[in-house]
């Protein structure tokens, strides 16, 4: 599973707040602080969206219609953007020219791409799903039970979000360390030889 690290993370915001897309730095800021699917995404209507819980309300999940929490920050930046887009707009990421078919964004594929070769990533390898994996290992390396991921990803059953518990890194040492007694010491060989 490909993750992003915080500085590659920040290096990808930055590429996208830089693009000709004016919505790529706010499809980022949700991939990376909801762990919600693209499509799903580029899906939520202003009308979905509970400010003041800070939830969305999406219909149409892959394991079916849930609750999406959202960070402070991406509330007051969803806030913002309905605040500059008037009464009139319905979709947070409304379709572009008068021959689309979708009232909405399909893909945010091409300028995602633009944006990571910007950031000096790998474009083969850092796809919009890639920021789904980031806010979910950052989740579970921040000692986050699973349940409570599963609940905020959105993933259907419990063992998918296995998946991210990688049996290497830090939250694996601290979470091992709680069982440490320390009581290495007490133990002589001459007592307890054969």
């Amino acid at each position: 599973i490909a993750v992003l690290d915080d500085c590659h993370s920040s290096a990808l915001m930055e590429a996208a707040i830089a693009d000709a897309d004016p919505r790529l730095w706010l499809f980022v800021a949700f991939g990376l602080n909801t762990a919600m699917r693209h499509s799903e995404i580029l899906r939520v209507r202003y009308s979905q969206i509970d400010f003041h819980n800070r939830r969305i309300f999406i219909p149409d999940a892959k394991a079916g219609e849930r609750e999406q929490p959202i960070t402070p920050t991406l509330a007051n930046h969803l806030l913002d953007q309905r605040m500059a887009d008037g009464d009139s707009g319905d979709w947070v990421f409304p379709a572009i020219g008068k021959t689309a078919r979708q009232p909405h964004r399909t893909s945010l594929a091409v300028p995602f791409r633009r944006a990571v070769i910007r950031a000096d990533l790998l474009p083969d390898k850092v796809t919009p799903h890639v920021m789904r994996h980031t806010a979910i290992t950052r989740l579970i390396k921040a000692g986050v039970d699973l349940p409570t991921v599963q609940k905020i990803s959105g993933h259907k059953t419990l063992s998918m979000v296995l998946r991210y518990a990688h049996i290497h890194g830090r939250h694996i040492d601290d979470a091992i360390a709680v069982l440490d007694r320390g009581d290495a010491g007490a133990v002589t060989r001459k007592l307890h030889a054969p």
